[in-house]
């Protein structure tokens, strides 16, 4: 079971690396598919062109792999880079095979969308824009030829096709490449390309305020309201699903005293405080490896993984002065049974109890202490 760790948001940032390193894959397959179907005469295609479109994207996915193969998966800068990658692979193709790539040039930015940084997004954005004019210039002077782009048809095909000669006739070259390209190719891409952004931004946003609110419906069902401490029901789950799995686990044990009396003569306002006051006392000692729970109404389990006797007896010792400077100057005595134990977490359960009777213990002890 996955637990509730700042290293959730890093781990989301892997596996959209990872995805995208997939889609580059892909992309790189469904190139080599083409190529060998344009060996066939299949497509007809120019096989020089086709060859460096391969080629270089080839060198371009072996890069990407290298470095989520040997780097840090979760580094900042890995997502870039595998962006930037694949854009560059989308800009190659583009570039050689020129109007069979137009729908592939939004790939990076949809592939974008995955992180949470709306900085990432605008990075392929602009990264694809830069992407877009080259391919429109290069794709012009070193790419398949695009009779478009090269005579600047405007008009319907039978104004420059004769059905009877079964001729095309497109008239003069295109004058001036640098300035008509630019204007009536690469823009309206990146028109297009920016309502895009604008979806996925919009999309991105919708899904981050889902998660937010499903994010606080979990905490919300896992949480105890009254002491903000995990709730049995996360208790049950962990014990069966979780802590077995852990090597070694360490079992501390709390129970208020008294609740009754409190409840009795003062109301149920002051056991309520006094409730949540000590639980105060314990989440202070919470990290991500220690959970405590409210397992009961007045009882508190907190369960650390990896733990030593040391460190529980430590963990007492810091709860115990804690509770002790919180008791100056209230009406309410602040005071708790506690017991201890430790191993291993296939035997979670025999290790609550051994707690449970502990703190009993101690319990017992404190009270005739103060009959005496």
């Amino acid at each position: 079971m996955a637990k509730h760790k700042n290293s959730d948001s890093n781990n989301i940032e892997v596996s959209a690396n990872r995805f995208n390193l997939i889609i580059q894959f892909v992309a790189l397959g469904v190139l080599g598919i083409t190529t060998v179907l344009n060996m066939l005469d299949i497509f007809i295609i120019d096989d020089t062109l086709m060859f460096i479109s391969l080629g270089m994207s080839m060198l371009c996915t072996l890069i990407s792999t290298l470095v989520f193969r040997f780097c840090d998966h979760g580094a900042k800068w890995v997502k870039y880079l595998i962006l930037t990658s694949l854009e560059i692979m989308i800009t190659i193709v583009g570039i050689a095979i020129t109007y069979h790539a137009v729908l592939i040039s939004v790939l990076p930015v949809l592939c974008s969308s995955q992180y949470k940084q709306k900085r990432v997004i605008f990075y392929t954005f602009v990264l694809s824009v830069i992407s877009t004019f080259v391919v429109v210039m290069a794709g012009y002077y070193f790419g398949l030829c695009d009779a478009n782009m090269l005579a600047l048809t405007t008009g319907l095909t039978s104004q420059y096709y004769d059905a009877e000669t079964g001729m095309t006739t497109f008239g003069a070259a295109n004058p001036n490449p640098w300035q008509t390209l630019p204007l009536y190719y690469a823009s309206p891409r990146i028109l297009i390309m920016f309502i895009i952004v604008v979806l996925i931004i919009h999309i991105s946003n919708v899904i981050s305020q889902n998660a937010v609110k499903e994010a606080t419906l979990k905490k919300l069902s896992e949480t105890d309201t009254m002491t903000q401490l995990y709730n049995k029901n996360k208790y049950v789950e962990m014990l069966k699903d979780y802590y077995p799995d852990v090597k070694s686990v360490g079992v501390i044990f709390w129970d208020v005293n008294g609740l009754k009396q409190v409840n009795d003569t003062m109301g149920h306002d002051y056991g309520d405080y006094l409730i949540s006051t000590v639980a105060m006392s314990i989440v202070k000692f919470t990290d991500e490896n220690a959970f405590a729970y409210r397992i009961g109404g007045d009882e508190f389990v907190m369960i650390v993984e990896n733990a030593e006797e040391e460190m529980l007896l430590k963990i007492i010792e810091d709860w115990r002065n804690d509770l002790e400077m919180k008791n100056k100057g209230t009406k309410v005595e602040l005071s708790a049974a506690v017991g201890y134990a430790l191993g291993s977490g296939k035997n979670i359960e025999a290790l609550v109890k051994e707690a449970d009777a502990n703190m009993y213990a101690d319990k017992q002890a404190s009270k005739s202490l103060r009959t005496e």
